[in-house]
């Protein structure tokens, strides 16, 4: 399939008749000396708005491809530098750049639905863990505890909007772990009647930056969120322009900051709903 036809032949492939929900789910860890925390977010979009996303931002990036670059990564983009061969934004100069994030926060506002951050803190992660060995459990790691609370807000944003239709959850491939437990949270869904009609699950999935493209959008949203509380003076122009993302959005964005009391309402409901185990760890 050529790489330009991908996500159209996705789509009718998923929603045959146009109707649905794609969620764009990112994960973001940040263990640095100014910020401690865990975060999964991304954004939600109906299919049309999905695949105009989709062209839009592909065409966008395709000139950038002679500079090697194929895809749009926050970090390395604010801080020109060169990760690998798909990105060396060390080639583009500041300028260019910031055009970049304020194409791509223009695109965010014209297409997608609902953005959603869950954060979790290192610290109290850990510490409920130590605090709470009966039930510790019954959780997984920072990851199944940040992702369970983005997929519940994205369920409780669909449930107010009216949504009949169905979502197809997407994850960006790559940590297999992250994978693993993605994966058997959203299998664990999908076997359960009444989780699979709350969630309006349709089906899965692991997709790659370059390809779906959406997923791009969900790593500028995580990785604005962690700059909110920086000094953008120290760190460059990028910082004060990603937070156009949120300034005047005609998108809600909507963030939880999850607590102790979050982790144990987790592991209750875990339990109560099958979702993990003592055997078997999201």
């Amino acid at each position: 399939m050529l790489r330009e036809d991908f996500f159209h032949q996705y789509v009718r492939q998923v929603f045959p008749d146009g109707k649905g929900l794609f969620a764009m789910i990112q994960t973001f860890c940040d263990e640095t000396s100014n910020a401690d925390v865990y975060c999964v977010g991304g954004y939600l979009f109906k299919p049309e708005r999905a695949t105009e996303f989709q062209d839009t931002w592909e065409k966008r990036m395709l000139p950038l491809r002679a500079k090697g670059i194929e895809f749009f990564h926050a970090s390395p983009c604010a801080a020109g530098k060169t990760v690998s061969n798909r990105e060396a934004f060390a080639n583009l100069s500041e300028p260019e750049r910031m055009a970049l994030f304020r194409d791509l926060i223009d695109l965010i506002h014209g297409t997608a639905e609902f953005g959603y951050v869950a954060e979790l803190k290192h610290d109290e992660y850990h510490a409920w863990i130590k605090q709470n060995p009966s039930i510790s459990g019954y959780i997984g790691s920072q990851y199944s505890v940040a992702c369970f609370y983005c997929l519940s807000g994205f369920k409780a944003w669909i449930s107010k909007a009216g949504h009949q239709d169905g979502v197809d959850y997407e994850f960006e491939a790559g940590d297999k772990k992250f994978m693993d437990e993605a994966g058997a949270l959203m299998s664990k869904i999908a076997s359960n009647p009444a989780l699979r009609e709350a969630y309006r699950y349709e089906r899965h999935g692991f997709g790659f930056k370059g390809l779906m493209r959406q997923l791009e959008a969900a790593d500028l949203l995580l990785w604005a969120y962690q700059k909110l509380e920086a000094d953008h003076r120290r760190y460059g122009e990028c910082v004060r322009v990603s937070r156009g993302l949120f300034r005047n959005s005609p998108v809600p964005h909507h963030v939880a900051v999850l607590s102790e009391f979050s982790i144990t309402f987790q592991s209750l409901f875990n339990s109560e709903h099958g979702l993990a185990s003592r055997q078997i760890q999201l």
